[in-house]
């Protein structure tokens, strides 16, 4: 290894987490809880010693890198896989709403919302636990609620794509607060007492509302003049949407990748995907699951050769010898694939990177079975294998494993590149 490990925790240790993001302007809209802070990104273009002209973020999830590029006139490219997410990205980054127009849209939802009194049918899905029904333990929402986000929906579907998308988003802004559910690391878990959730349809329009009102206010902090990244937003996978890219046109890049820790975010952000919906059956949903880098077991991956990286030969030897130990026996090959995927999207980037681009990879390692696997360092490996510079490993922060893992503490880190 002849790339610095260097602590930043007394400087990345409230940044490389989203929590500060929950009373800023538009990063507020949504509790996104995957990304890191405002702040972080704008440390790093503070910290540059370069004026970059268009950032690329391959995994952008709700919009952090782009809108914070956005508020300083910094073109930013960006791709999402999650179609809810990218919707969320795109209601946050436009910067041409009617803000007139749009308040009274709010204003007239909220004095039709008045009036609705309907025993709605429920979506047609697949997912049989998500509304309240006879002969049923357990449902993610109760029925009144579910007839107050119908009457929501059924006031917006007519509406143009773009209010129509900034309304849906207010409403997706609430839906796990409405619900009996809560995130629990790696999935959707029940509240404690949940059956005491007497939230009425009322409760729901009067949270919408709520919520409107605090999109208004935002938007009319809008700058001026600045580069609208919703332009340059894109859906869809970024192994395959980088290639596209322009060569020798990007000389920045912030991201998070998912972290090695068997999260599956279509499970995370399953009542957004169902309830609004952009899933309706399981078979889209498994198509979802595996068009998404290989960070979780929810599908079973392929079996590829193991890169030439010491390391990750080293580490995957540990962890094969171990498999039948293992929670689940595809770890191994998620594990390989994850690190494939890595790789193939460092590569298809080099080629987009002008000379001296700095590239900065906020990424988690993670435990299984008494095995470290620092991935902060496999990557900065992986990247030298493909002709980039690693700078630095920055130590952000320290965490504790999920207790499938027995609590151990392992930290996230910043891999720190040059073209």
């Amino acid at each position: 290894m002849t790339f610095e490990v260097n602590n930043y925790v007394r400087e990345y240790a409230e940044l490389i987490h989203s929590r500060n993001n929950k009373h800023t302007p538009f990063h507020r809209w949504y509790p996104f809880i995957e990304g890191f802070s405002v702040d972080f990104v704008n440390s790093i273009l503070r910290d540059l010693t370069y004026k970059p002209t268009c950032c690329i973020d391959p995994f952008a999830g709700s919009g952090t890198t782009p809108l914070v590029c956005q508020e300083n006139n910094l073109k930013c490219i960006s791709f999402e896989i999650n179609p809810f997410l990218f919707d969320l990205m795109k209601a946050k980054l436009k910067n041409d709403y009617d803000y007139t127009y749009l308040k009274h849209v709010v204003d007239s939802l909220k004095m039709n919302m008045k009036n609705h009194y309907e025993k709605w049918d429920y979506p047609e899905v697949q997912t049989k636990t998500l509304f309240e029904r006879k002969g049923l333990k357990k449902w993610v929402l109760n029925r009144e609620v579910v007839w107050g986000i119908m009457d929501i929906l059924k006031e917006i579907e007519s509406l143009e794509s773009d209010i129509k998308n900034i309304l849906k988003i207010a409403l997706a802004s609430n839906l796990l607060l409405l619900s009996n559910v809560f995130r629990n690391g790696k999935c959707l878990s029940y509240k404690p007492n949940w059956q005491k959730n007497k939230i009425s349809r009322r409760d729901v329009h009067s949270k919408f509302a709520a919520t409107c009102d605090m999109f208004l206010e935002d938007i009319l902090k809008i700058k001026k003049g600045v580069i609208d990244n919703s332009e340059f937003c894109y859906f869809g996978d970024a192994r395959e949407l980088i290639s596209k890219t322009d060569e020798d046109s990007i000389d920045l890049v912030i991201t998070s990748p998912p972290y090695l820790n068997s999260r599956d975010y279509t499970d995370v952000y399953r009542l957004e995907l169902w309830m609004l919906g952009y899933i309706k059956s399981y078979a889209q949903e498994r198509e979802l699951r595996k068009s998404s880098i290989r960070s979780h077991v929810q599908v079973t991956w392929q079996e590829e050769p193991i890169l030439e990286i010491p390391s990750l030969k080293k580490v995957m030897k540990r962890i094969i010898k171990y498999k039948k130990d293992l929670w689940n026996p595809n770890i191994p090959k998620m594990i390989n694939g994850y690190f494939s995927d890595i790789n193939n999207i460092l590569s298809v980037l080099y080629e987009k990177l002008k000379s001296e681009s700095r590239v900065y990879l906020v990424v988690g390692n993670s435990f299984y079975k008494g095995i470290y696997i620092k991935a902060d360092e496999i990557i900065a490996e992986i990247a030298r294998s493909l002709s980039y510079k690693p700078i630095e490993i920055r130590i952000g922060r320290y965490a504790r494993t999920s207790g499938q893992q027995k609590s151990r503490k392992i930290r996230e880190s910043v891999v720190v590149l040059k073209k």
